[in-house]
């Protein structure tokens, strides 16, 4: 319970994160890259993709109850499976000429290549989302769409106020790889260098973005807010430099506008007055204007946690929203 913002009780919420497992609504999907088109990236890639096989020795021994088929029994008919190995059929059936029935390398390999596609499929749209612009007379295009064209970087050189997505954030975290964390048995996760138990596949992981003031503008877009409430978690107590800002001196390093292409852990939570600086000021902004810059005393009313390590801010809380008639909600750019 939030005592500032009752009406989030009444309210069904959904919301963008980086912690794992996660099914979908990968944060950074929906983060804005910077003029010279940074975005925080994964340091690490997985050692190998792809399905784990089932160990020999976790076989369900003949004469043995096999639970799982238990739970996946049904009345539906067994399919037609020819239960020998062929190589021809898989070419076959990657030609798409196959007329006999599906072998079980081809289900294999058909689920896999389903399972991936699928994904780079979301991936390569959630790509061309990014990277298409919208034409300003275009009737779909949304206020938000506008003003981040309206606001390219020679336009706004000279605006201080502009928001213009930074290129001083970064991953931070537990393990910097990236995967596909879903809680699932057929998730490819924990595949991280070093690690010693490849096949655990390891979902459980804590990342965020990090930043301080030099790190620019974090822009990001929410598609369909509906009920005119947006809360942002913040995790005010890992203190510390980002490695993207050690030797800067200003903000995103002085190049704010350059589109130049890109060439520990500690026990117990810091004190406020030890990470948050006397003179700090969070600018908020919605659709490339800001609404509001928080001072110090008001922004910390909000660092006591509702629940472990989930401390929130309000980007925004607008009542008359929910109370639209056949509304079904409005894509907004938040910075």
């Amino acid at each position: 319970f939030i005592p500032h913002l009752p009406r989030i009780c009444r309210v069904a919420m959904s919301g963008y994160g980086m912690w794992t497992p996660r099914l979908h609504n990968n944060f950074l999907d929906i983060v804005h890259a910077a003029p010279n088109g940074y975005k925080p990236t994964y340091r690490e890639k997985m050692q190998y993709d792809g399905f784990d096989l089932l160990p020999h020795s976790q076989a369900i021994p003949d004469g043995e109850v096999d639970v799982h088929a238990i739970a996946i029994a049904s009345n539906s008919p067994a399919p037609d499976i020819d239960h020998e190995w062929s190589d021809a059929d898989a070419k076959n059936a990657t030609a798409g000429t196959t007329d006999t029935p599906p072998t079980r390398r081809w289900l294999r390999e058909a689920s896999q290549a389903a399972f991936t596609q699928g994904m780079e499929h979301l991936w390569t749209d959630n790509k061309k989302e990014e990277s298409t612009s919208i034409a300003l007379n275009d009737d779909k295009a949304t206020a938000a769409d506008r003003q981040l064209q309206e606001t390219t970087p020679a336009a706004a050189a000279n605006d201080e106020n502009a928001v213009i997505p930074g290129r001083g954030w970064e991953i931070d975290g537990w393990v910097h790889t990236d995967g596909y964390c879903d809680g699932s048995s057929m998730s490819t996760c924990g595949r991280q260098p070093g690690n010693a138990c490849l096949l655990y596949g390891h979902n459980d992981n804590h990342l965020s973005l990090a930043g301080n003031s030099l790190s620019g503008w974090l822009v990001f877009t929410l598609p369909k807010i509906k009920e005119g409430i947006v809360l942002a978690r913040m995790e005010w107590w890992c203190g510390g430099k980002p490695s993207m800002t050690k030797d800067w001196t200003e903000v995103n390093g002085g190049k704010t506008t350059d589109t130049t292409l890109p060439d520990g852990r500690q026990l117990g939570k810091p004190t406020p007055d030890q990470l948050v600086p006397k003179d700090f000021e969070m600018d908020i902004a919605i659709n490339g204007v800001i609404t509001k810059t928080m001072k110090r005393d008001e922004w910390l009313k909000f660092i006591p946690e509702p629940s472990k390590n989930c401390a929130v801010w309000p980007l925004l809380n607008d009542e008359e929203m929910a109370k639209r008639e056949n509304f079904d909600g409005e894509d907004m750019e938040f910075g």
